[in-house]
């Protein structure tokens, strides 16, 4: 037989025919072909000379050093053939079958048509055109695809698989489904060695069990399918029923439900209250969230905003749907546009009308210091102040002067709020003892003491009456340049004025950048919400 290149061989047949001035050649039975390195088997071929064609019929394979195609049919010259009837490609780690095969072999392509199925190691793709470049060792698809690989599926418009390297890139209209959640995308990257997908752009992670208004929106991501790792990078936000915690990376371990998010930014929409924080650890497992890096509260109100601002920040869910927040030595907290403090520890629970304040902690209003061991603020159902209650060693001062400061302590004191949150009075209970000034300009002093105390306060934060009972001394003493400072000042006698926290101003702009940021947000989600 002849072995010249571009030649092709007939290697076996069990019947041979030609006609029509053998420009027709009929090869019937255990048909072998050979072209180059390719050799076709089939029961039947007929060969127009003419037209340079042949059609091949019954249990059809195609065979060469690496391929194997097996059809029911095969029309071709050996330059540009087509394959139909169950066709299936073996290639190393792949099989591909379709319902048609057109392979053009100087271009070593190979173009599959109507329902296309690859399989690659664990990988099983379904397709309606596929287009497979052996030089490359690629393969690319169009119109709608759907991959499975384990307890994933993957379906987009687009895709191209690089054999090769492994991976797959998907484009346009991406769903990806698991177990618990479904992620849509316009671009993916699958990584088959590190088992690994990357999303480039952004995507909408939704978890199975809620609603589309619960889901997760990011600009970048890494999944980790092995150890089943999250990365959200450079923008992420995380919608759960008007709740909406958003950062700039967010990395989360699956099989340990807990992880870690930076630049923190957390808003409750229905309480108006925002979380601020450099950094915060999450455990799914305790329910908690710990903020570190300079955490802040902010809760809006109708009046003045609340604000809270400390070193470390825990928030526990419980069972029932309520939590709790502890924050660790308060740099500074603003109940009002006056009222502010710091303490080393402060307390809440959502059960609980109020917020507790321990270790030290110190309220300032305009020339009024309030302090005490523990420190109680309960709130209105319209989040205004109600009541400030100070127990044991209460410690009430007003700055007169520099030099003069009315006094009042006792065991248990308790601060009353007007509907315009101005403190307007103040009740002291339990071994009370005072230093009032009756007039700044005089050189006088009243020396109180009682066991019940009451003070009204006028609109300008000054004592205007003082009234008490049970066991009232009142001893006025007239004072000089040489009075001793143990006549002016009672014993726990401190003002801390220099340690006043600084106004708030600078946290409306850290509310102001996340909001711009979620405008942006918002038309993204949308655009992909139209396109799912």
């Amino acid at each position: 037989m002849n072995k010249t290149k571009g030649v092709i061989q007939i290697i076996h047949a069990d019947i041979i025919q030609n006609n029509n001035n053998n420009q027709i050649f009929v090869l019937i039975g255990n048909v072998h072909l050979k072209y180059e390195k390719y050799h076709i088997f089939c029961d039947q071929v007929r060969y127009h000379k003419k037209k340079n064609k042949f059609y091949g019929h019954g249990n059809v394979r195609l065979e060469s050093e690496k391929n194997k195609i097996i059809s029911q049919n095969i029309v071709g010259n050996f330059f540009d053939f087509q394959l139909s009837g169950n066709v299936i490609l073996y290639q190393d780690k792949i099989k591909l079958t379709a319902d048609v095969m057109n392979f053009n072999f100087k271009r070593k392509q190979l173009q599959a048509i109507n329902d296309v199925v690859l399989f690659f190691n664990k990988i099983k793709l379904k397709t309606n055109i596929l287009e497979y470049n052996f030089i490359l060792n690629q393969v690319f698809y169009k119109k709608k695809s759907i991959i499975y690989y384990g307890d994933y599926t993957i379906c987009s418009q687009e895709g191209f698989f690089y054999i090769n390297e492994k991976k797959i890139e998907l484009k346009d209209k991406i769903k990806l489904i698991s177990k618990n959640y479904t992620v849509y995308a316009n671009t993916l990257e699958y990584l088959f060695k590190q088992e690994q997908i990357n999303f480039c752009t952004a995507i909408i992670m939704q978890n199975k069990n809620t609603n589309f208004n619960n889901f997760i929106y990011t600009k970048k991501a890494v999944f980790s399918i092995q150890k089943k790792i999250f990365l959200f990078k450079n923008y992420v936000s995380i919608h759960y029923n008007g709740k909406i915690v958003r950062g700039k990376y967010l990395f989360f371990d699956q099989k340990k439900k807990c992880g870690f998010i930076q630049n923190i930014f957390i808003e409750n929409s229905k309480n108006r209250c925002f979380l601020i924080s450099g950094y915060g650890k999450f455990d799914f497992h305790s329910g908690s969230l710990i903020l570190e890096k300079n955490p802040k509260i902010i809760k809006m109100t109708k009046t003045d905003p609340v604000f809270l601002y400390s070193n470390i920040l825990k928030i526990s869910v419980k069972k029932n749907n309520g939590y709790s927040i502890q924050a660790f030595s308060v740099k500074s907290f603003f109940l009002n546009e006056n009222i502010q403090g710091k303490c080393d520890f402060f307390n809440y629970e959502s059960s609980n009308d109020y917020i507790q304040f321990d270790g030290n902690p110190i309220f300032w209003n305009k020339n009024q210091q309030i302090s005490g061991k523990i420190i109680y603020v309960y709130f209105r159902n319209n989040n205004s102040l109600k009541c400030v209650k100070i127990v044991k060693n209460a410690f009430y001062t007003e700055k007169m002067n520099s030099e003069k400061f009315n006094q009042i302590e006792g065991d248990v004191m308790i601060g009353f709020f007007n509907k315009k949150n101005y403190l307007e009075e103040v009740m002291i209970q339990g071994n009370i003892n005072s230093i009032i000034y009756p007039d700044p300009d005089q050189k006088i002093i009243n020396r109180l003491s009682c066991e019940i105390l009451s003070i009204y306060l006028d609109q300008s934060k000054k004592i205007e009456k003082i009234s008490c009972t049970k066991g009232a001394r009142s001893e006025l003493i007239p004072i000089h340049k040489e009075s001793p400072k143990g006549l002016l000042y009672l014993s726990k006698f401190f003002w801390k004025e220099k340690e006043k926290p600084n106004k708030k101003l600078f946290m409306y702009q850290e509310i102001y950048k996340y909001k711009k940021e979620s405008l942006l947000e918002e038309k993204e989600i949308k655009a992909m919400i139209k396109n799912k």
